[in-house]
Order: structure tokens, then sequence, then C-alpha cells
């Protein structure tokens, strides 16, 4: 299935089709530097606080939803905390990671992602729940580096940032595919490639290791060796997990859909101590959720 080609669409010969999309990325998602710079910061064995917290405080946006999370009940200071440095020293190098690429998410992932109907903030919604969920899974699950492992669930979606242009384009270019094709399927009948894919690539690009690019490559997928990995199981099955999970638009009440988790377990991955622990794990994602979304500012 050919027909016309968007600009920029690559040919279906094409070696490597993801490397197609993501080479002229730039133009459409710069690369969060000061994020990446922080991350690789606070992984060094020595980490210095005092580098941090300057790095940080570079990009001005930043800082102000660092200090804004810092602040929010969930962290439950009595004491306002008014500085990076204050982050850093009472909530530890590991929160100072989580914090930061939450709050850089921002400016990626809010813009309305049209081709797959999602309009202003919904995909940083997605994708902020999801990476919530995920780290209390993974904590039940005892998985090892979990800053990874939120971060990769975090930016599970990212391919669709870059996808969601040339998606548009050949949706209008071929009318004949139905609209109720699963989302997958019409990424690879019409783009030769699934935004899972090219979000690995990106990141891959990006320079963040294998602990973040393969689960983002695999949370659609259990037939790559690289899908068994623990931490991809578990970005996987909390992608799934959300989409069972709804808000009702005029409230604050959720609903998650154990009928609808009952239909698809048999296809979704088996991650450690969730199946025994899924109502209490549930719960505190709805509460951790609630309590955070609304700090940030879309």
């Amino acid at each position: 299935m050919r027909g016309k080609e968007g600009p920029g669409k690559p040919s279906g010969n094409s070696v490597n089709v993801e490397q197609e999309y993501i080479r002229d990325i730039e133009k459409l998602a710069p690369c969060p530097q000061v994020a990446l710079d922080v991350l690789a910061i606070a992984h060094e064995h020595d980490c210095s606080i005092s580098m941090l917290a300057e790095k940080i405080e570079r990009d001005p946006s930043l800082t102000a939803n660092m200090l804004q999370m810092a602040n929010s009940a969930y962290f439950g200071h009595m004491k306002k905390i008014s500085s990076v440095n204050d982050i850093i020293v009472r909530l530890g190098i590991e929160s100072v990671k989580i914090i930061a690429i939450t709050s850089a998410s921002l400016g990626l992932l809010k813009s309305a992602q049209l081709a797959y109907a999602l309009g202003s903030g919904k995909l940083w919604q997605h994708s902020y729940a999801t990476a919530i969920l995920a780290s209390i899974i993974a904590r039940y699950a005892k998985v090892k580096d979990s800053p990874s492992l939120y971060t990769a669930a975090l930016l599970h979606d990212i391919g669709k940032l870059v996808l969601n242009r040339p998606l548009q384009i050949e949706r209008y270019n071929h009318p004949e595919i139905p609209a109720e094709t699963p989302l997958l399927i019409k990424e690879q009948l019409l783009l030769h490639t699934d935004h899972a894919r090219v979000g690995m690539a990106l990141l891959e690009k990006w320079g963040l290791p294998e602990a973040v690019t393969v689960p983002v490559g695999m949370h659609h997928t259990l037939d790559q060796p690289q899908a068994q990995r623990l931490n991809a199981k578990v970005v996987h099955l909390a992608n799934a997990l959300v989409h069972f999970t709804a808000m009702e638009e005029e409230g604050e009440e959720f609903f998650f859909d154990v009928l609808a988790y009952e239909d698809r377990k048999d296809s979704l991955p088996e991650v450690p101590h969730f199946e025994e622990n899924m109502r209490i794990i549930i719960e505190e994602f709805v509460e951790k959720y609630q309590e955070t979304v609304a700090v940030y500012v879309l």
C-alpha cells in the first residue's frame, strides 16, 4: 500500500525507517539538553550537589516546576523549599532526578497530537500517569534503577511527536483505512514503523541509556527478547493499565475497568507481585496522581 508520500516520509524500502523519521528531529522536538545534563550529573558516582543545582537553575521554567513539585502535598514538607539546593538536600538525588525529568517533559509532551486524537496536555497526562504507576509496580517487583524506569515510562510515547504529522498526511491520502483500525497496525501500514520503535531511536540519538530506550521500544510487544526484561514488562503493563483507568470529565473520581483488565490480562506481561497486590497498587497510583498532577501547569 503506497499511494502519495508525505513530506519527508521514508520509503518502505529504507534500510532503517526510524532513522529517516528522526533525521531532522531537532526542527520538531529540540533535545531537552538541560534535563539530560541533569540526569548525567545525577548518575555520576560522586555527584556534585552544587554542580547539579547550577545546571537546573539555568532553566527558569524547569526550576519553577521543580519547586512547585517539591512543595506539593505529596512530599509533605512543613518548611517551604525555596531553592534547588534545598530540593536536593531534603529530597535526595533520586527524587531530584524524577522531579527534573517530569518537569522537563512538559515542554516536549504538552502539545496536541491530532493524528492520535490527543488534545493539548493529554499526551503528557497519560505519560505522567504511566510513569507514576510504573514506579509503584516496580517497587513491588523489586526493580533496580527506578529513576531510569520512571524516565522510560514518562517518555514511552515520545515517538508520537515524530509521527504525528506524517500519520496525519498518510491518513488523508489513504481514506480506505478504517478509522477503527488499531493504532499500531495503522502506523505500520501507512508509515512502515510505529511510535514505539521511533521513540526508541530518538532517545538513543539523544544518548539515553538502554535502561530507558529498551522499555520505550518494547512497550507494545512481548515477542522480542528485549521485551522480556523486567523493566520493559513494567512499562508495558503500566501503559496498558492506565488505558483501563478513566477519570470523569466533570469530576475527580477515577474508574479502573477491572473487566477490561480481565479480558486483556492474558496478553499482558507477567510482573512479579503485581496480581496479588493489584488493588493497593491501583489505589496508591490514583492517590499519588491526583495529589501531584495539578502542580504542573499545562
